[in-house]
């Protein structure tokens, strides 16, 4: 029986981790965080000093504490991975869906997508929001994150169209500033009923151990909530005629959920919205 899997691709710092615990609110979704890095044992054992999204350490969490025993002999990545959907669902039952938020376009997907039920949702975050969040943790400079967004964005996009593999695009700012709008499209995409509950990523049932310290936050994984520090920054103020040249394609593949063609077609506040209403109340 195949398994169902969920996959978030993206860069790193694009919301990733609070997708999945929303992914993970859902009765029949269970998140693993990022399971490539956990395959292997040398990088898994620095994971189990954290603490699990459930909770627990590591080491006492129920899913986790059995891992490293159940992967002991070495093998391929896809030998080892169908031994933690052997795992996966020995607790959680064949019907559950398995999130893995491991984000890069690692080859072990090709395997998935022939042997399982795979579907990827591949998130982007904004140039201006990601670069400025990047910049403040490494002080590299604005310019240059913005070109390393693009470019490793577009490298993302060319390897699943070279590996034939479907995907959702996703933007951040979308799910952060309009969940209700758009975990019904996820759930439509991945085929499953769309549950109110998704809105609330603190009340998940993912395993996670390996992803942003949010995972853990209660704070943070109480609703979506938006970064929005990029709008005071001077920086970015002095740089917006420069990061407008990516504007076109930071559109495309962040904002196309909520709008259309142009800005007037844009969710909540576009002129289609405004006639569907007016037609309807006045």
């Amino acid at each position: 029986m195949k398994q169902k899997i969920i996959y978030i691709a993206g860069l790193g710092h694009s919301g990733s981790t609070i997708l999945d615990l929303a992914l993970g609110a859902h009765s029949g979704i269970i998140g693993l965080g990022e399971v490539y890095t956990l395959l292997d044992g040398e990088r898994r054992k620095k994971h189990y000093t954290s603490l699990c999204s459930c909770g627990k350490p590591a080491t006492e969490c129920s899913f986790w504490k059995d891992v490293p025993q159940i992967l002991e002999e070495q093998g391929t990545t896809e030998i080892l991975y169908e031994k933690m959907i052997g795992h996966f669902r020995a607790l959680f039952g064949e019907e559950s869906i398995l999130v893995d938020s491991s984000k890069n376009s690692y080859g072990y997907l090709k395997y998935l997508n022939e042997k399982h039920d795979l579907k990827v949702l591949f998130l982007v975050r904004d140039v201006r929001s990601w670069s400025y969040s990047r910049h403040l943790q490494n002080r590299k400079p604005i310019l240059l994150l913005a070109l390393q967004w693009y470019l490793e964005n577009r490298k993302l996009l060319f390897r699943f169209r070279k590996m034939g593999i479907p995907f959702m695009l996703i933007g951040y700012e979308e799910i952060a500033l309009y969940p209700e709008h758009v975990m019904p499209l996820i759930s439509r995409y991945l085929d499953i009923p769309y549950e109110p509950v998704m809105l609330e990523p603190d009340k998940s049932k993912s395993h996670i151990i390996s992803g942003n310290i949010a995972r853990v936050d209660a704070l943070k994984r109480r609703r979506f909530i938006y970064d929005a520090r990029w709008m005071l920054s001077l920086r970015i103020n002095l740089f917006s005629p420069l990061l407008s040249l990516l504007n076109g394609w930071s559109k495309k593949y962040v904002y196309s959920n909520i709008s259309g063609q142009n800005r007037d077609e844009f969710f909540l506040f576009g002129t289609g919205r405004r006639a569907e209403m007016t037609r309807k109340y006045n």
